[in-house]
């Protein structure tokens, strides 16, 4: 980096312990230092399989370097290498007008839908409304920015009739899972893949025989490697932003399509919708 773009201090930082660490350890820093802003785009599943090292040795070479874990890290490099303004948005400048500002907002969401499209499996997407709609029960996990996507599908479920359920407190979310039984699906939602709390519950659900979907940003992740069903969005949102807008839009689409999917084979599904909308013109003036 040049005198105008000085080498970030948490970078300078990592050239310093190099020598002190592990050869695995060494390894995850050395990719990072030749990948900084790549890195803050990773899970970190996807860290080590680019080190060529495990989840564990990630975690543990985040903590010898003092750090409580990746997620920490992750967020410390971001805020030392991405400016605020980035950090709102990525590719807006402070010279942008109202109108260039709208405009890349707005182009960024299309971006990301398109891109998710792009990516998006039919048959996995055929493997998740069957799951659904053979479910006893749907448990529904979402923590921070996902509880609202968490919610959304719970509606949507709900008004087909299913028994889903959202939960968006850590310890019910571990109480539900140690219930669950082969009837029943943990549709798990985290962008990033990697939030602690999700994951080990959904570990609970699948070793006692539920089939767990989740819903993430492309990429492996904690999360996905221990699911069944694995849906993906493709957005470039991590957990820096002040909002991941693109992402949770590309989520609710994907969860639009599955609602839409079921609702074309769920039988006698228009009188239900009309009993619905019936009922609710009582909560209207």
């Amino acid at each position: 980096m040049n005198k105008n773009n000085p080498t970030p201090a948490l970078l300078l930082r990592l050239k310093t312990l190099l020598p002190t660490l592990s050869r695995a350890e060494k390894k995850v820093v050395e990719y990072i230092l030749d990948n900084s802003e790549a890195v803050i785009h990773l899970s970190v599943s996807g860290l080590a399989e680019n080190s060529g090292v495990s989840d564990a040795t990630v975690v543990r070479t985040c903590q010898n370097i003092g750090f409580d874990g990746f997620q920490h890290f992750k967020v410390t490099l971001a805020q030392d290498i991405v400016t605020p303004l980035q950090s709102i948005h990525e590719e807006i400048d402070y010279t942008d007008s109202a109108e260039e500002i709208i405009d890349k907002v707005f182009q960024g969401t299309l971006h990301t839908l398109n891109f998710t499209h792009t990516v998006l499996s039919v048959s996995v997407i055929e493997s998740a409304v069957n799951a659904l709609m053979q479910a006893e029960n749907v448990y529904i996990y979402g923590l921070g920015n996902s509880q609202a996507i968490s919610m959304d599908l719970q509606h949507k479920l709900l008004r087909l009739g299913m028994h889903a359920y959202a939960f968006i407190d850590s310890h019910i979310q571990t109480i539900v899972a140690t219930h669950t039984t082969k009837k029943d699906v943990i549709f798990a939602i985290s962008h990033s893949g990697s939030t602690v709390d999700v994951v080990e519950s959904a570990k609970i659900a699948k070793k006692n025989g539920a089939t767990v979907i989740s819903l993430t940003n492309i990429g492996s992740s904690p999360l996905s490697k221990i699911s069944d069903i694995k849906l993906y969005t493709a957005s470039k949102e991590t957990k820096y932003r002040i909002v991941a807008m693109n992402s949770r839009i590309a989520q609710m689409t994907i969860i639009d399509a599955i609602y839409t999917i079921i609702a074309t084979r769920t039988p006698n599904i228009s009188n239900k919708f009309h009993d619905i909308e019936e009922a609710l013109e009582t909560k209207k003036y």
